[in-house]
């Protein structure tokens, strides 16, 4: 028979062009701007599913994961047990381009079919990996699928910090070079997905384990649930390894209709699987995907069915049922929220009295990261002692006590004054004007944001601070000469702006307004106005809080990139980089006779020497977790010229720095 590439199932190809168009759109669509920002893993049910088992074990979602991720997720597992494995044949994006690249290996006669003395056991791979991946993300609420997955690393272009490139270029060589040599190599033998679908495809004796796990827990036997995941782990690899079938589930499943088989074997050499379709009555093996391309090719009309009647053969069945899993998933996403954090402290479950607030529209809370930025927050506050929060809804719930905090207290905890600079001075002033104004929703750092766009409309207007206010109080710097307070408020006031952003040109729907006119507040000197609108930073580790001020010594340099908003965003990994040698405990950026940038140390542990030499290191080498770092081109360019005093001499001269980022 012919091997030319050629198909007989166009429902199927179609489905996998369409899913592979539609990521080149997303991959494409950051080119033509509008602050368009490719999402790759936006609709990935396997971070969703890993998603839960975090949830489930210390109660967050894993970053950037929300409710779609996890329902379609969800609608996976559904599909498997009912119908069969429609995402594996139908949606993923691995599998069509592996199916692909092994009939160019078949094209080039170098395809060879795996050994089934070592096809077996090879097939242990994708369980060891799905409990690792599992494990790990279960335990840390990281994505750990994300360091190696190849089809994450290859959409990134190996660019995404999450990505570990060793294991990714490794992940991604055995997925290309095996699927051209062997058949289907990734999917067979290391795909954590495809092992999560085959422990759900034989779904009775994983139901019994999980009802079994959750009875013997209400009884109180307190098992952690890592040892349920090593039961469906075990019982995916046995019934896959040993028997290599499904049973009673799914439904569906392809049978040959002897009376009419003419035993031709176009069926096993169309099956992208390899499966021998023409031995079987029905076919219960591991692999078969309900891809429907056996059925397409058989020349006979009622040899190869879905069913036992000659007059049933329904084969759009699972091109419908993937259609209509997906748009479930989707729907029933947009009515669905879970929590991304519950976070409870400070002897919560003692309280007497316990009131809750809630507030949506928080913007910069998106994910778990940015979640547990404000539940840290939130632990310093006296009287605030839990947190839950929604990264979908921008939503957040304060647990508090009345007797120690009212519900204004809570809502100033919540909120972060800032100071931002809307230009710089291309000509220096003499002065600059200052106006006070309450602005409604202004809230949190995206609001800021885009007050500074709107603001930038006006090329009069240079800067501004805020403080805890309802509306929220908002100083403001500009040129008297060119714009004045009625023109300032128009331009807060704007419904939609169009902005230039890195991605392009983006048009910006505002929701400000100015509670009144504005009031003037006299004038600022140029010096006081660069003074007052430097945001210091402040960065303490390596057990700073043991030291007494007298017993460190600091490195204190000219920094002018400290006032610079491009790098602002660089000085965590900047403390991160110095945090490896330990005698270093402090960063801290100020304005003393201008930006200035103060290393504390203990002299007993090093000196000023290396610290000079850390900070001009031309490469920065940052710890992303505890044993893993990252390493890449310094952003900054610090003179390795200083002076070194001590730390109470700082203090005093100095102060703390207004703010801590």
């Amino acid at each position: 028979m012919s091997t030319k590439w050629r198909y007989r199932n166009p429902i199927r190809i179609g489905f996998q062009l369409l899913i592979l168009a539609l990521l080149g759109y997303v991959a494409i669509r950051p080119l033509f701007g509008g602050g368009y920002v490719a999402d790759f893993e936006k609709y990935c049910p396997f971070g969703g599913l890993s998603s839960i088992a975090s949830k489930l074990n210390i109660d967050t979602m894993s970053c950037t994961m929300n409710e779609v991720q996890v329902l379609l997720g969800v609608g996976l597992l559904v599909g498997v047990i009912v119908i069969g494995k429609l995402f594996c044949s139908y949606l993923c994006p691995i599998g069509s381009i592996t199916e692909w690249l092994g009939l160019l290996g078949q094209k080039w006669k170098i395809r060879r079919e795996m050994p089934a003395k070592v096809d077996r056991p090879l097939r242990l791979l994708k369980y060891v990996l799905l409990f690792l991946t599992i494990y790990f993300t279960m335990t840390t609420s990281e994505l750990f699928c994300k360091e190696y997955d190849p089809y994450f690393a290859v959409a990134n272009l190996f660019q995404n910090s999450d990505i570990v490139l060793l294991y990714a270029i490794a992940a991604t060589v055995l997925a290309v070079a095996g699927a051209i040599v062997f058949r289907l190599f990734w999917c067979k033998y290391l795909c954590p997905l495809g092992a999560l679908s085959n422990i759900f495809l034989n779904v009775i004796p994983a139901a019994v384990l999980i009802v079994l796990y959750v009875v013997v827990n209400l009884l109180g036997a307190g098992i952690e649930l890592v040892w349920l995941l090593a039961g469906l782990v075990i019982i995916g690899a046995f019934t896959e390894v040993v028997k290599l079938r499904s049973y009673a589930l799914p439904i569906p499943k392809i049978t040959r209709l002897a009376g009419e088989c003419t035993d031709c074997g176009i069926c096993d050499q169309k099956c992208p699987q390899g499966i021998q379709v023409s031995r079987y009555e029905t076919v219960t093996h591991t692999d078969c995907n309900l891809c429907m391309d056996c059925v397409y090719a058989c020349p006979l009309k009622n040899a190869l069915t879905i069913s036992k009647k000659k007059k049933a053969n329904i084969k759009y069945l699972a091109p419908v049922a993937t259609v209509v899993l997906v748009a479930l998933s989707l729907g029933a996403s947009r009515y669905f929220e879970l929590t991304t954090i519950q976070e409870r402290w400070g002897g919560f479950d003692s309280l007497s009295a316990v009131r809750t607030f809630q507030m949506s529209g928080l913007k910069n809370v998106k994910c778990y990261g940015s979640a547990m930025s404000v539940k840290q927050k939130l632990a310093t506050v006296h009287g605030i002692y839990g947190l839950d929060a929604w990264a979908s809804s921008h939503t957040v719930r304060v647990y508090y006590n009345p007797s120690e905090i009212n519900e204004a207290g809570v809502r100033s905890a919540l909120f972060t004054p800032t100071k931002m600079k809307v230009r710089e001075m291309k000509q220096p002033l003499d002065s600059l004007a200052v106006m006070e104004v309450g602005i409604n929703k202004l809230f949190d750092l995206i609001d800021f944001n885009n007050l500074v766009y709107a603001l930038r409309q006006d090329p009069a207007v240079y800067g501004f601070e805020t403080r805890y206010g309802e509306p929220v109080m908002t100083t403001i710097f500009y040129d008297p000469a060119k714009t004045g307070r009625a023109a300032i408020r128009e331009r807060i006031e704007a419904d939609e702006i169009t902005v230039k952003k890195p991605t392009g040109e983006e048009k910006l729907s505002l929701q400000f307004s100015c509670e009144d006119e504005g009031v003037d507040q006299g004038f600022l000197d140029l010096a006081s106005y660069k003074r007052r609108i430097f945001r210091p930073y402040d960065r303490e580790f390596n057990g700073y809080e043991q030291y007494r001020p007298a017993q460190l010594n600091v490195w204190v340099f000219s920094m002018p990139e400290a006032d610079a908003a491009p790098l602002r965003r660089y000085l965590g990994s900047l403390s991160s980089h110095l945090s490896a040698d330990s005698g270093v405990v402090r960063l801290s950026t100020r304005y003393l006779d201008g930006p200035s940038g103060l290393v504390f140390f203990d002299p007993l542990k090093t000196d000023a020497q290396k610290i000079s030499a850390a900070l001009t290191n031309p490469v920065m080498t940052v710890f992303r977790t505890e044993t893993k770092t990252e390493s890449f081109d310094n952003p900054f360019h610090l003179p390795a010229e200083g002076q070194i005093m001590r730390g109470d001499e700082v203090e005093q001269e100095g102060g703390d720095p207004e703010e801590q980022e």
